[in-house]
Formats: C-alpha cells, structure tokens, sequence
C-alpha cells in the first residue's frame, strides 16, 4: 500500500518597517505639516491685514459721509437766506472775528455768527486752536480729547430735519411741564423762520413776543454749530504699548455747553482748503487755505466768498503690522505729512479726498 507525503509551505515571517523607511515616513509627514502650517500662518495674515483694510475703509467711509452732509449743510437758515432780516431775544452775531471761547457767552456768542456758515483754521507744526490769534480754546489741547494734528474747520446751520414744526419732539420725554421748548430744551438754540423773517433765541425764552413769527410755513429748528478736528481717541487701544489712537472729533453745544464728541476712530489726519468765488458767479476761482481767507482784512478774500470745500482725510489702522514699514509722504493740499511710526513697525494708512458744493453759499 502506497502511503502519500502531505508537504507544509512554511509560513512567511511578519514584517515591520526598516529604520529607513519610519525615517522617510517622517520626513515627509513633517513636510506636510510644514507646509499646512505655512498656510496657516499665511492665511492668518492675510485674514489680519483683510481686517485692518476694511475696518480702515470702513472709518474712512464713515467720517468723509458725516463731514461731506454738514458741510452740504452750512449756511442753511431754514429757507431764509437774508440773515439781516433775523432778529429775536438773541439775534444774530455779527462780530468780524471767529472765536470759540468757553466763557460763560461764548457758547451764545459762537453759535449766532450766522454770517459765516464755515469757517477754518489751517495749523501747521506745533500751532494749537486754542493759541493767541486762533481763540479756538473750546477745542482743548490737554485733558480729554486734546487736539492732536491737522486743520480745524467749523460749520453753522439750522437743522433741515423737523419733527412736525419742531426739529425736537415735542412733548418731550420729561415730567410735567413738557410741552413746550422753554420746558425741555432751555439751554439749546434755536432758530424759528419762514421764507423772509426769522427769531434766533435761547429755548427759555421760545414762548417771548419778541421770538413771535406770523407768516406761513413757519419752523422751528436747532442752531448747529460744529467745529472738527483730529484729537485723542477716548478708546482703549487694542495695542496700548503704541499709544493712543487718533481720532475724528467734533465740538459742538449740549444743553449750551460746549462738549466734544468722537465721530470716526482713527482719522489720522484733517486738511481742507476753500473754495472762493471772487467774480460772483457761483463758480471756484481759487482755493486757499484757512488762514489765508479773512473777513477783516481787504487785502485777503473774505468767509462769505466761499462756495466749495476740498477735504482729504488720512485714516490708519488701530494697531502696528509686525513686518511692514510705512514710510510714505501723503499730500494733503498743500501739506506733505510723513508719519511717524512704531520703530520696526508700521500702520497701514489710506487717504480719503472728496470737494463738496457749498448748497447754501451766495
């Protein structure tokens, strides 16, 4: 009888990898993490600098709407353009000189002038609002909001909107008496015109027969009057070791007394130059700057000739950029401004120029 062999494969041995093979494996993988973190890095970047642009444009944009609408707005007196026929328990300013002083008539004094719907201040080097000569100290160059740089320029007109006959509600949001405009607002202006007469008074004397007005269309508006100009933001900084932040700021009168309120966050700086009508024709001959136009000198153009404003203005960002250096010289009319920045750093900066019409000029 045959017997049969049975023969067995033997078995393989199971391997791992070489020495060589995990070190391959590794250099690749640390490769890729290389290059995923690069792009990371890279994207986290560009994401931050995407983020400064906006909010930048988005300051610039902003602040260049809000003084382009005051200065569409300067000289407006409710329909009335002939301000010799304005009269009332106030009346009109008719004083030659600009001042803006915080004594106890400045407020009443500064917002009646209503000759000069604008007025400008242009200041260069270490020249303040509030020095000799400029009489501008209701713009403080110390203490909160101190001016940083830049032009001042001021605007005045009777506020367009009305709520009913009345540019503040009435009845207003007070306890009893509330029903008239010496019972809510007794510190304010206010202008009550029609198309040829107007009363300019304080609102606790708005029920006084000298600020009575009968003709049709009457309305009563707020006097507004606003001074810009770049100071120190009041913002904490998101990068307080380099310094505070400049900002747009605008004085104006709450309750009659001046306050100076933050418009745009990180308006680095404000120019702005007048256009003069000198034929008569409604039409530009000349810019000029602020201290080149006075109304008390005839060898010099005069506030009422002024029918266009060119403003630029440079905004920054909030924070240094790590890596960049911002050296550039902008030109602002006749300015050339080259910023000084964070040593080994730099703001990224973007300058915003608009001429507006003056509607409401002569």
């Amino acid at each position: 009888m045959r017997t049969q062999k049975y023969t067995t494969r033997s078995h393989y041995r199971c391997r791992g990898f070489s020495m060589v093979e995990l070190m391959v494996a590794l250099v690749i993988t640390l490769i890729l993490l290389a290059g995923i973190g690069q792009i990371f890095l890279s994207s986290k970047k560009s994401f931050v600098i995407q983020n400064s642009l906006g909010r930048i444009q988005e300051n610039g944009r902003y602040a260049m709407d809000v003084v382009i609408s005051d200065l569409r707005r300067a000289s407006y007196w409710g329909g009335n353009a002939d301000i010799s026929t304005i009269t009332g328990t106030q009346g009109v300013n008719l004083a030659a000189a600009e001042a803006c002083t915080d004594t106890s008539s400045g407020p009443s004094d500064w917002s009646r002038m209503l000759g000069r719907g604008v007025y400008g201040m242009d200041l260069t080097g270490s020249e303040k609002p509030s020095d000799t000569g400029n009489d501008y100290s209701c713009i403080k160059d110390a203490g909160a909001t101190p001016y940083v740089r830049g032009d001042v320029f001021l605007v005045r007109y009777a506020h367009p909107s009305a709520i009913g006959s009345i540019t503040k509600p009435l009845p207003c949001n007070q306890s009893a008496p509330n029903s008239t405009i010496s019972d809510c607002y007794p510190n304010e202006y206010f202008l009550r015109s029609s198309l040829f007469r107007g009363r300019l008074f304080q609102g606790i004397n708005s029920e006084d027969s000298d600020n009575d007005l009968v003709a049709p269309a009457i309305r009563t508006a707020e006097l507004v009057a606003r001074a810009y100009y770049v100071g120190t933001s009041n913002n904490a900084s998101a990068c307080p070791a380099d310094g505070a932040v400049p900002s747009l700021f605008r004085v104006s009168l709450v309750n009659g007394v001046f306050s100076a309120g933050e418009v745009a966050y990180g308006v680095d700086n404000l120019q702005i130059k007048y256009g003069v009508d000198s034929s008569g024709d409604g039409v530009v001959n000349r810019y000029y700057d602020g201290d080149a136009i006075d109304s008390t000198d005839a060898t010099k153009p005069d506030w009422e000739s002024v029918v266009a404003a060119r403003v630029w203005l440079l905004v920054r960002a909030e924070c240094p950029e790590t890596g960049f250096t911002n050296d550039n010289t902008y030109v602002m009319g006749n300015e050339s401004y080259t910023p000084a920045d964070t040593a080994g750093r730099g703001y990224r900066r973007k300058l915003y120029t608009s001429t507006v019409k003056l509607r409401n000029s002569r």
